[in-house]
C-alpha cells in the first residue's frame, strides 16, 4: 500500500508554487475525494522526500499544515495517518450505529469488551439517566472499544436495564453489535434517540485506550435510545478522537423537524 500512496502524491516542478504548498494541496485532494480514506497510513516525511527527490523539511512543512487543519494526525509512535472523514447523507435516511459507520468508511470493524458487569444504581442516578425509577435498579454496564482495521476509533459505555433485558449478562458476550443482539434475542428495536455532543479533553485512561496524548481533544456523545414503546432501553456515553465523527440514530423526519423548529 505504501508504494501505491507514494505514486499518488505528486508535485509539478514547472509550477511557481512552493513544493510544500503543492504537497499539501495534493494530499488534501486525495483525502477529500476519498482516495485516501480515514486511518490510511501516510509515508514518512523521509520516505516521501526521497521518492520525490526534495528536501525532507518541505514534506514536514506540508504535513504540519495538514495536521493543523486536522486532515492528518501524528500518533505517539510517529506515524502520520488520515484523520478526516465525513458521513454521507444516507446516515440521515436510516438508523445507523457506529459499527455501520466503520463499515461505510471501508474499514474492517471489530469490538473489544473492556468491562462487563451488573451494577446497582441509586434512585437519583436512575432518574438523571432517564430510566423508570419505579423499576429495578439493576443494570448491565458494558464498556467497549470499537476498532476500524485494528485502529481504535471509539470507546463506548452502555447502561441497559435488566427489567427489560433479563439474563442479558449471560447472553451478551460484549464483542458483537449491541442492537443486533437486542433485536435477535429480545425482539427490541432501537427506534429513536436523543443525543448530546460536546468537546472534551481526554483523561489519562481514555487517552491510553485511544492511543492518544492526555488532554487530547475528543468528542463526547451522551445518548438516550428508545424502542417502539418509547421505553428508554439504553443510556450510553462515548468518546472518539475525530472531530469529524458523526453518528446518528435520529430519523430523517426528526432531523427535519429539528431544523425547521430552529429556523
Amino acid at each position: 500500500m505504501q508504494s501505491n500512496i507514494l505514486d499518488l502524491i505528486t508535485i509539478d516542478r514547472r509550477s511557481a508554487l512552493e513544493y510544500d504548498t503543492q504537497l499539501k494541496k495534493s494530499i488534501k485532494s486525495l483525502i477529500l475525494d476519498k482516495t485516501l480514506y480515514y486511518r490510511t497510513a501516510l509515508p514518512t516525511p523521509k520516505d516521501l522526500a526521497e521518492f520525490l527527490i526534495i528536501n525532507e523539511k518541505l514534506v514536514k512543512s506540508a504535513y504540519n499544515q495538514l495536521e493543523k487543519e486536522r486532515y492528518i494526525h501524528l500518533s505517539k509512535d510517529g506515524q502520520y495517518s488520515v484523520s478526516f472523514f465525513e458521513s454521507s447523507n444516507h446516515f440521515f435516511d436510516r438508523n445507523t450505529t457506529i459499527y455501520e459507520v466503520i463499515i461505510s468508511l471501508g474499514l474492517e470493524p471489530s469490538i473489544e469488551c473492556i468491562e462487563k458487569r451488573i451494577i446497582f444504581l441509586n434512585e437519583e442516578t436512575v432518574k438523571q439517566m432517564g430510566f423508570d425509577s419505579d423499576k429495578s435498579n439493576e443494570y448491565l454496564y458494558i464498556n467497549r472499544m470499537y476498532f476500524g482495521d485494528n485502529q481504535p476509533i471509539m470507546i463506548l459505555e452502555n447502561y441497559l436495564p435488566l427489567y427489560i433485558f433479563p439474563n442479558i449478562f449471560e447472553k451478551f458476550n460484549g464483542d458483537d453489535p449491541l442492537y443486533q443482539h437486542l433485536k435477535e434475542y429480545y425482539g427490541v428495536d432501537n427506534i429513536t434517540s436523543r443525543r448530546t455532543i460536546k468537546s472534551v479533553n481526554l483523561n489519562q485512561r481514555l487517552a491510553d485506550l485511544l492511543n492518544e496524548a492526555k488532554n487530547a481533544p475528543s468528542i463526547q456523545s451522551t445518548n438516550h435510545v428508545y424502542d417502539r414503546f418509547n421505553r428508554l432501553i439504553d443510556y450510553s456515553r462515548s468518546h472518539t478522537i475525530s472531530s469529524y465523527y458523526f453518528q446518528t440514530l435520529i430519523t430523517r423526519e426528526e432531523m427535519e423537524k429539528y431544523l425547521y423548529t430552529k429556523n
